[in-house]
């Protein structure tokens, strides 16, 4: 049988854990220079304990996903009926059931990420038609679906984290083997059409990807051709790849990252890193998209907070935000912790213990119900197998939308995750309702743009209230035609387009129009301004930026 564990550094040997010893669960308190009080990470509740052989796995990995239905769907690469673990699914409430077991050729699988039909997709770190592992799809109902086969071709082989789905459909994500094993970044479709984005002998250790609610992808290298403190780069939705920053054990006061950085709400990137910092064990740290000013804003403590390896931070929708470390700590068992959005750290750091498990190997995610999950990969009440946990945050409801779709025009179907809905469930885009809306049970909406959306949070009307989107959706405007074709300085030009009630700005060839007039969502008036040569005209509203395809000729 193959364990995969997250990527990082010193990662204990699980079969050493022995079953049965007593939980010690340590609650530390910090004083950072800021505060004098800390907050403190609520204690997780067991929800299930996995079983193991037949009819269950243990050693729960990987991400855990949302579905339609509203349950939470997971994996475990041990045990199950043929021994490789398998996928299970199971309530907000705990009630578990193992949908799938992985065949016995299925080796080092893990994760979950829903796509936009409906179907969960994750990877496998071996086997497949090369032996270098592949992607694969999952149905609801648990049938599986290899659909890429990696190929070892430039270190393009043994995916070891979970792709995560891009506002295309298609799902971004990475490989190599272990700790050190250099890898690549790639793109795949549902219908398994792969393209490399970025491969190289010197790059090497990559993490697990995010997708940041601006479309763009983030993730981090454990060693670059610069040096081997890392690097944190940036992909589009396109294929696009950047690196944004190489850290330098010099300059900077931590380096080597072993999680993948997460786009927050205030626009920086959020992530941990295991080199350097205060105590040589690295920190928590923030910088902003281009890469600048990277700050430390917690220093860790290895043996006191955990080690920060393993899992990416979730920002949870109180602003704060939470992880899970594999290992750190004085059992080396590992933590879940907090960072509020003052810098305030608190920890539940995992001892050896019967009681809740130890060594979390999933990332933390929050529900739409406002509560966070997480697991544990081992230990914990008999069997001791690992246990399926709950941390309530005091957070409220919310909705959210399937991937990270921050931006559409008019006309475009969006899916909205949530609770509570009703057949008579109204979908509002920053205030104007949704003409087209379907309602699936209690959990999931597809619904929509209208004309006349308005940039905003998406807001549902629900048995219990109005739930709303945390973050703001954008209504992109399009620019299809103008008329006049040509005209002198002084001429009114019509743009016809969608999506322009909210417009701020009209420019000819680059040239601010001084006057123009919205008079409908699909149509502004403008006047050729005295410095305006021949080129394209450009609406921006609210919701971004729209250029004709045609040029006005200025006579």
């Amino acid at each position: 049988m193959t364990s995969i564990q997250p990527q990082g550094h010193n990662f204990h040997s699980t079969s050493a854990n022995v079953a049965g010893m007593a939980l010690t669960l340590v609650c530390i308190l910090f004083t950072l220079a800021t505060s004098s009080v800390h907050a403190q990470i609520p204690a997780p509740a067991i929800l299930y304990s996995f079983q193991g052989v037949p009819n269950d796995i243990y050693n729960p990995t990987g991400i855990l996903a949302q579905g339609r239905d509203g349950n939470i769907y997971g994996t475990g690469n041990l045990e199950a009926a043929d021994h490789q673990g398998g996928i299970y699914k199971i309530t907000p409430e705990g009630v578990e059931t193992l949908i799938v077991s992985f065949p016995a050729n299925w080796q080092g699988c893990q994760g979950l990420s829903l796509g936009f039909d409906g179907n969960f997709y994750g990877t496998c770190g071996f086997d497949g038609a090369h032996g270098d592992g592949f992607v694969f799809q999952a149905t609801p109902a648990g049938v599986l679906t290899d659909i890429y086969d990696f190929t070892d071709d430039n270190n393009d082989a043994n995916p070891v984290t979970v792709p995560v789905l891009g506002a295309n459909g298609d799902f971004y994500g990475t490989s190599g083997r272990g700790n050190y094993a250099c890898g690549n970044i790639y793109r795949v479709s549902t219908a398994g059409v792969y393209k490399n984005i970025k491969s190289g002998n010197a790059y090497c250790s990559p993490t697990q990807i995010s997708a940041g609610s601006n479309g763009d992808f983030y993730g981090a290298w454990g060693n670059v051709p610069s040096g081997n403190t890392g690097a944190v780069f940036q992909v589009t939705a396109s294929g696009s790849y950047k690196e944004i920053h190489d850290f330098n054990s010099t300059t900077d006061p931590s380096w080597y990252p072993v999680t993948g950085p997460i786009l927050a709400t205030d626009g920086k990137l959020y992530g941990t890193d295991i080199g350097g910092g205060t105590n040589s064990n690295g920190a928590i740290y923030s910088m902003k998209t281009n890469g600048m000013e990277l700050t430390d804003l917690f220093n860790i403590n290895s043996s006191a907070d955990g080690a920060l390896e393993g899992n990416n931070l979730i920002q949870a929708s109180d602003g704060n935000f939470y992880g899970a470390s594999y290992n750190g700590g004085s059992g080396n068992q590992g933590s879940f912790y907090e960072l509020t959005s003052d810098n305030v750290f608190s920890v539940d750091l995992l001892v050896s213990n019967t009681t809740n498990g130890d060594s979390p190997a999933t990332a933390l995610m929050q529900h739409t119900n406002g509560t966070i999950y997480g697991t544990t990969s081992t230990n914990g009440p008999s069997p001791g197998l690992g246990q399926f946990e709950s941390f309530d945050i005091g957070a409220s409801p919310f909705v959210a939308l399937v991937g990270p779709v921050p931006a559409a025009t008019e006309g475009t179907q969006v899916q909205i995750l949530g609770q509570d809905f009703t057949s008579s469930s109204e979908v509002k885009f920053g205030g104007t309702a949704a003409t087209t809306v379907t309602v699936t049970g209690s959990t999931f909406i597809e619904a929509t743009v209208p004309t006349g959306a308005l940039t905003g949070p998406i807001t549902v009307t629900t048995s219990s209230g109005t739930l709303s989107t945390l973050v703001t959706f954008d209504v992109t405007p399009t620019a299809a035609s103008f008329t006049p074709p040509s005209g002198d300085v002084g001429t009114v030009v019509s743009i016809s387009g969608t999506g322009l009630t909210q417009t701020t700005e009209v420019k000819f060839h680059g040239t601010k129009a001084t006057s123009f007039s919205v008079v409908s969502d699909s149509e502004v008036t403008a006047t050729v301004p005295s410095d305006a040569t021949t080129g394209t005209i450009s609406v921006t509203t609210k919701g971004g930026t729209a250029t004709t395809t045609s040029k006005f000729t200025v006579n």
